[in-house]
């Protein structure tokens, strides 16, 4: 009895792997599309679309297989998708140095994985017709694939990203489709073709060799998307950390996008911190929201304060900027201080349900690029943030480039002053970055010029003086704000006003 049903069983053990390494499939191309082209929301949702509609025309063309092959099909059907899924990233990650190529290397091995993953359902439902009646076959292959596919989503978000990162997870995916059809080649074994063994095999070795040279081929082909040699790389559970070396200098990238030069980081951070320090009477009590390389917390910790608060999702970062060498020695090991306490959570949940009351918030998160960080420029986001400040506290965000992204800084600058705060808005060139925008608030009017001069610690700086830190106050003949929208939670406006053509010009 159980010889005779073990075909049945292979086939909804099929089911369930596939299930399994096709739903990582889609996610791991998803988060490849919005790595390398940005836009995560939009990016996933093209992906998917896109690989559903391939599984679409999959299982049309699946109708034409002859039913005395269908084992054949199958088979070879799986070790394709395997082959597909194990390349598809290192594939991806050779042509990104090609702008002109990534979109359609990335959109063509969505639609080549998702037209053979289609097949895999009707040609298993039609070999699993011989074993049980229609009713209990579809409800039985869909039951197995749907569990594969709750258990690979599972395991995508929280071990094979974080852990294995986008170098180890296409072949764990593509090992697995190998798996199945080693499976139907072994159970099948007298039905299939002569051939087929050692079509196997062959595939076996091709991916026993690409295991063995993973690593090297990807430090080199993410190599040739950095100018300068990269010194250290790392996937965390929400974005991935690459830091390059050029002479004595250090940059940090973080999903491809260049975060903090050592070179002129102190033009960006001097601004951040020591303006608005300046404003408040003696400061205790610090909020930094982001800042997760410690940068700004080193400014902030030049001050008599009592306690610093820095609130970044990302505690891998963190980790590594407490933790590595070059960011040791550029942060001066602020997180070592005992007056710092980390919080690891989504900085927009944090300010809604924080109850202490602060001196200075200083906001140093991500630009505006997807809809989770445009969260964090929302007017119900500055509108938490000023029940969280005192009576005579300054909030500062950065603000992107006010010349590369005019609106979006104007946006911002709108929005903080729909919170209720009088908005000031400051400048600052930034060589690796261009001219770069900053919001400073207060629930107070200011007189900025008398408060800079009279308490502006220069010996606190190395590059900003009074005189630069009143000039950036200054905007160019012209700056208008006219007709900007600002940005919440019901519409993020923000996002729009971001992908402004200007950056190309940088």
């Amino acid at each position: 009895m159980v010889r005779q049903n073990f075909p049945q069983l292979a086939i909804k053990i099929c089911i369930l792997l596939t299930g399994f390494a096709g739903i990582v499939a889609e996610y791991l191309l998803s988060t490849l599309a919005s790595y390398f082209l940005g836009d995560t929301i939009f990016q996933w949702t093209i992906t998917i679309s896109l690989m559903l509609f391939a599984m679409g025309i999959g299982a049309k063309l699946s109708m034409h297989i002859k039913d005395n092959r269908l084992l054949e099909a199958l088979f070879i059907t799986e070790l394709i998708i395997s082959l597909l899924v194990s390349f598809s990233v290192i594939i991806a990650y050779f042509n990104a140095a090609y702008p002109d190529r990534i979109e359609i290397t990335i959109y063509g091995l969505v639609f080549c994985i998702g037209l053979f993953i289609g097949g895999e359902i009707p040609l298993a439902v039609r070999i699993n017709n011989r074993f049980e009646t229609l009713k209990q076959n579809i409800a039985h292959i869909l039951e197995k694939d749907y569990i594969g596919a709750l258990l690979g989503g599972i395991l995508y978000a929280y071990l094979f990203l974080p852990k294995l990162g986008l170098t180890y997870t296409p072949l764990i995916a593509g090992s697995l489709n190998f798996a199945v059809a080693g499976l139907i080649l072994f159970v099948f074994y007298k039905r299939l073709l002569s051939f087929i063994k050692w079509l196997y095999v062959f595939s076996g070795v091709i991916l026993i060799f690409y295991a063995c040279l993973t690593q090297p081929l990807f430090l080199y082909a993410e190599q040739r998307l950095f100018r300068d040699p990269i010194v250290y790389v790392q996937q965390t559970p929400y974005q991935r950390i690459v830091l390059t070396k050029w002479r004595e200098h250090y940059f940090l990238y973080l999903d491809g996008h260049l975060q903090l030069a050592t070179i002129d980081e102190k033009r960006y951070h001097e601004t951040l911190v020591h303006i608005p320090m300046c404003l408040v009477s003696k400061p205790q009590k610090v909020l930094i929201i982001g800042g997760g390389d410690g940068f700004a917390l080193r400014e902030v910790l030049k001050y008599q304060v009592e306690q610093v608060i820095l609130v970044d999702i990302d505690k891998d970062v963190v980790h590594f900027s407490a933790t590595h060498p070059v960011m040791c020695k550029f942060n001066a090991h602020s997180f070592e201080d005992k007056r710092v306490k980390c919080v690891f959570r989504d900085g927009f949940s944090f300010v809604q349900k924080d109850k202490n009351v602060y001196d200075v918030i200083i906001i140093d998160v991500t630009d505006p690029k997807t809809p989770s960080a445009a969260r964090l420029y929302t007017q119900e986001f500055y509108l938490y943030c000023q029940k969280l400040l005192n009576k005579n506290g300054i909030l500062i965000t950065q603000a992107t480039s006010p010349f590369f992204a005019q609106k979006a800084f104007c946006s911002i600058l709108k929005t903080v002053a729909s919170a209720g705060f009088y908005v000031y808005p400051l400048k600052m060139e930034v060589p690796t970055f261009g001219e770069w925008g900053f919001v400073l608030a207060a629930k107070q009017k200011l007189d900025i010029p008398k408060q800079i001069l009279a308490h502006f610690d220069e010996r606190k700086t190395n590059y900003l003086t009074k005189e630069l830190a009143l000039a950036a106050f200054f905007m160019e003949k012209g700056f208008s704000c006219q007709g900007v929208k600002i940005n919440s939670l019901r519409k993020l406006t923000l996002l729009d006003y971001y992908q402004s053509k200007l950056w190309e010009l940088y």
